[in-house]
């Protein structure tokens, strides 16, 4: 049974009225920032910023998921976001059966546009991937459902295509990471995560390759100011039994 995690009217009232103190301390940056936050979100957002301001909080999208994977973003990471739809790909993946979409009321998750079906970008993050360390792990390459999105280099190191990939986070559902790595608390759980395309995070995998625990940390929710182009390229899911070109009509 999927479980629905609900806003609580008190917690509801907290989220106000610390925002309402900002704004009375003249914290319209710090609330400018958060409606900015980068958060892995359904199908069908436009933008962070603009699916925190058409959002009602509802649920509904978390209801219809089947998966499992659609969650509140929770008070201690954004007042601004409190309780929109994010993403969590711990237990499951997204194969854009666009059933949140259909379940939205307002039109914060709605159908059309280039981001529709485009979640975010795998960053590979190099001190908790195994293949970093040694050689024998490609199962991230192996379970990515998009030809081309995930190849390896000439060390047997994942490397992440952006204008393939389309964050559905089947790699980071399935990366193995933590049960093959000794522990440590300051390294990831997974070699490979799903970040924002308007992330810093996003930017700077796309600009290094690859990442650290630390930037991962530090970038994933962190708006870069500026969002990378969607994928552009492949064959993608298209529901459970579809697939669809890149650039094709919905």
């Amino acid at each position: 049974m999927i479980r629905v995690e609900q806003i609580t009217r008190r917690g509801f009232l907290a989220a106000g009225a610390v925002g309402a103190a900002m704004v009375g301390a003249g914290g319209f940056g710090a609330v400018s920032r958060q409606a900015d936050a980068a958060f892995v979100r359904p199908p069908g957002a436009a933008s962070n910023r603009a699916l925190a301001a058409a959002c009602d909080r509802c649920m509904r999208c978390l209801q219809a998921c089947p998966y499992g994977i659609v969650t509140p973003v929770p008070l201690a990471e954004s007042l601004v976001a409190y309780g929109t739809p994010m993403l969590s790909f711990a237990d499951g993946c997204c194969d854009f059966c666009m059933r949140c979409v259909e379940a939205c009321p307002t039109g914060a998750l709605s159908p059309g546009g280039e981001r529709e079906r485009d979640l975010g970008v795998a960053v590979v993050v190099k001190d908790a991937c195994v293949a970093w360390d040694w050689a024998g792990c490609t199962v991230c390459g192996d379970e990515c459902p998009v030809e081309g999105a995930i190849t390896l280099d000439d060390r047997d190191r994942p490397v992440v295509h952006a204008d393939f990939c389309d964050g559905c986070g089947r790699c980071e559902q399935v990366c193995p990471s933590a049960s093959l790595r000794a522990y440590d608390a300051s390294a990831s759980a997974k070699g490979i995560v799903v970040a924002s395309r308007e992330s810093a995070a996003a930017r700077a995998a796309l600009a290094e390759g690859a990442i650290s625990s630390a930037e991962l940390a530090a970038g994933r929710t962190a708006a870069s100011g500026e969002a990378a182009a969607p994928h552009s390229k492949g064959v993608h899911p298209d529901g459970p039994d579809a697939t669809r070109e890149a650039g094709g009509a919905s």
